[in-house]
């Protein structure tokens, strides 16, 4: 099945947000007149384990960990005194995760070339190390499609490699990398999907986005020949997530999630015989209807595929349990995990043994091996135990009011730093801008905190998770209502005498980003500074510039901008930087496919024109985002550097960082290191 049951939250959309040397200090209380500094490296270096996948037998273990100060692939034995096996040979750019095949034979990872998100499918045996490409190596885009464990040794992947705009559907043999033709895109940008059912893959259902931003499912029961329509959405169901998800693994019921005259998110079902006379009329089963904005398949059945436990998210999260059987589980869980939060990340094909991560706002991930059989538990490791060393600062949820009453779900983490006079404030805006902010750990808020800075983040209007009101109230309102949005957050932060009005800064990166520079030509009285990652300062460019493959959800990703009814130079910080009068941080990967290079190369030209203070960094081996550990340390040291020196502050010194990154300094205003 397609995203609904991959255990991920319905939403999102475009340009995604990103997501940095000494001794460890000894754990003080929160009562010290200032916390030890916690290293940039405990916080955004090299977690010691991390992307853990489990062996469909149980036995065994996948996971990334440092190899030679780089993430690399390795393999560990569960049970026994084996030591742990290296896979992967990374020494520059970190490895990717990888899932195992349902017979445990192989390992699927993926790579792609810095940064250029041209993703190659790779296998690698979990015995040797040895690996091969599944696809091309070069100029194409492969995506996962599907696998099913009927069939371990086949997976079904689309491939751009015909046409850049449009993909193709293959079934490739794991073993041999051999490949055949399962569907060709009709060139119309429509989206298949693909499901195992009656012992061969099937495509059955398929969707496309229409002109005005809307989409219609096509469905092709297995066994007919023509595919005949099912459903039609409108422009704001479409982009509210309303839509099918594929069918359960025994081919019985066909899932999907519909916001049709709701605000708020329902989980429906058809039954395949209901949908053999329907036609277009198909009404639904309705599973549940969402008390929250966001919800999610948490937990499916392992032989049927149906869902057991969702996932509803407001500003946390709650379970609802659809298959009573599980509830002892979920019981013994909540009890292991306390105070904290927990997640069942993967399980065995017995369904005996479950991974899972539990963690909180003021702790790194831990994993544990749930027995469900044993009633039994056993630790495997903490993702990040040097953060153990350290007292983290809690993340409040806040509700606050815009100025037209609309209610803003934020985060707020307060620094530690002793004293009751208002602080510093960073805002931190995530990308999307359709996307969401989440409770739980964040590296940026508590490096921030750490430092002396309040840290605050706000779903906006635009964002997802929180009715579809909310989100579709950010059509057109890119430098307008959005951005007053966070605004009145600050404003709010400011009125309560928790900010510093002097020494506010907003950052960010993507549509994070623009909203940096737009805090600076919008409101350049406002922001003490603004640090922009790999955002779009020119709207036309940004349009022109889109990757051949998004051809397909232009029409959706433009309604939301406003292209038909807004002024795009009106709403291009660009065209405004001669109001800018603060400074500003830029940082960019060279070979970024979503934002280009030049949407920060113009404005920091502009800026160096003008004689106005401008730091601008670019990473020659990123793109939309910092893959590597070494050029996200140096931004983050750049980061604390540009924050000390205009809002005040604590930094730990530079050190090495900027030596071995791949940073470019362009334009410089700081004091050099």
């Amino acid at each position: 099945m397609r995203a609904l049951f991959r255990k991920r939250l319905f939403g999102g959309l475009l340009l995604a947000g990103l997501g940095a040397l000494s001794p460890v200090a000894p754990l003080l209380g929160r009562a010290a007149e200032k916390p030890p500094l916690i290293p940039r490296e405990v916080l955004f270096g090299n977690p010691e384990i991390i992307g853990v996948s489990l062996s469909p037998d149980g036995r065994r273990i996948a996971y990334l960990a440092p190899d030679q100060g780089v993430q690399n692939l390795w393999v560990r034995d569960l049970d026994g005194d084996v030591p742990p096996r290296v896979l992967t040979q990374q020494r520059s750019r970190p490895q990717r995760g990888a899932s195992w095949t349902a017979d445990g034979l192989y390992l699927i990872s993926s790579r792609d070339t810095q940064g250029d998100e041209n993703t190659v499918l790779v296998r690698i045996d979990p015995k040797t190390g040895d690996s091969k490409d599944l696809t091309p190596a070069e100029g194409v885009k492969a995506g996962w499609v599907a696998a099913d464990r009927d069939v371990p040794n086949q997976i079904v992947v689309a491939l751009n490699d015909r046409d850049p705009r449009y993909h193709d559907l293959y079934v490739i043999e794991v073993d041999s990398s051999n490949r055949r033709l399962l569907y060709r895109n009709t060139d119309d940008g429509r989206m298949v999907d693909v499901d195992w059912v009656d012992g061969a893959w099937q495509p059955v259902l398929r969707s496309q986005v229409l002109a005005d931003g809307g989409s219609t499912y096509e469905l092709r029961l297995p066994g007919d020949k023509d595919w005949r329509p099912f459903l039609t959405f409108g422009f704001e169901d479409t982009i509210s997530g309303s839509g099918v998800g594929g069918f359960t693994r025994d081919g019985q019921w066909l899932y999907g999630s519909l916001s049709t005259g709701e605000d708020l998110p329902r989980l429906v079902r058809w039954s395949r015989e209901q949908l053999r006379t329907c036609g277009t009329t198909c009404q639904p089963e309705l599973v549940h209807r969402s008390s929250t904005g966001a919800l999610g398949v948490s937990l499916s059945d392992i032989n049927t595929g149906e869902p057991t436990v969702l996932l509803e998210v407001d500003l946390r999260s709650r379970r609802v349990v659809l298959d009573p059987s599980v509830q002892p589980d979920l019981n013994a869980l909540n009890k292991l995990a306390g105070s904290n939060d927990f997640s069942i990340v993967d399980g065995d094909l017995n369904d005996r043994l479950w991974l899972v991560a539990i963690g909180s706002d003021q702790q790194g991930a831990e994993y544990w091996l749930w027995d469900r059989d044993r009633r039994q538990q056993k630790k495997l490791f903490s993702v990040q135990p040097r953060l153990n060393d350290y007292d983290l600062a809690p993340m409040e949820s806040l509700d606050l009011l815009a100025r037209d009453g609309r209610r803003l779900p934020a985060y707020l983490t307060r620094t530690p730093n002793a004293g009751d006079a208002p602080k510093p404030l960073v805002l931190l805006v995530h990308g999307g801008p359709q996307l969401r902010d989440y409770w739980g750990f964040n590296g940026m808020h508590q490096l921030l905190a750490n430092r002396g800075y309040h840290a605050m983040s706000v779903n906006y209007r635009g964002s997802t998770g929180f009715g579809k009101a909310h989100l579709l109230a950010g059509e057109g309102e890119w430098y307008g209502r959005m951005q007053d949005d966070l605004v009145d957050a600050v404003n709010w932060a400011v009125a309560e005498g928790i900010a510093d009005p002097d020494r506010l800064v907003i950052m960010g990166a993507s549509y994070g980003g623009y909203a940096a520079l737009a805090g600076l030509t919008r409101d350049p009285e406002l922001f003490a500074a603004a640090i922009s990652e790999v955002g779009p300062s020119n709207l036309r460019t940004l349009l022109a510039s889109f990757p051949p493959y998004w051809e397909s959800a232009r029409a959706i990703t433009e309604r939301m901008i406003g292209v038909k009814t807004v002024d795009l130079d009106a709403i291009s910080p660009i065209n405004h930087v001669d109001q800018i009068k603060r400074p500003l941080l830029l940082g960019h990967g060279a070979n970024d496919p979503r934002v280009k290079l030049q949407e920060s190369e113009t404005i920091a030209a502009a800026m160096e024109a003008r004689g106005l203070p401008i730091d601008f960094v670019v990473f020659p081996d990123e793109g939309h985002g910092l893959a590597n550990p070494r050029n996200s340390l140096a931004m983050i040291a750049l980061v604390e550097a540009f924050l000390q020196q205009h809002v005040g502050g604590r930094a730990e010194p530079f050190g090495d960082a900027l030596k071995q990154s791949s940073m470019e300094w362009r334009l410089r205003s700081l004091q050099a290191p």
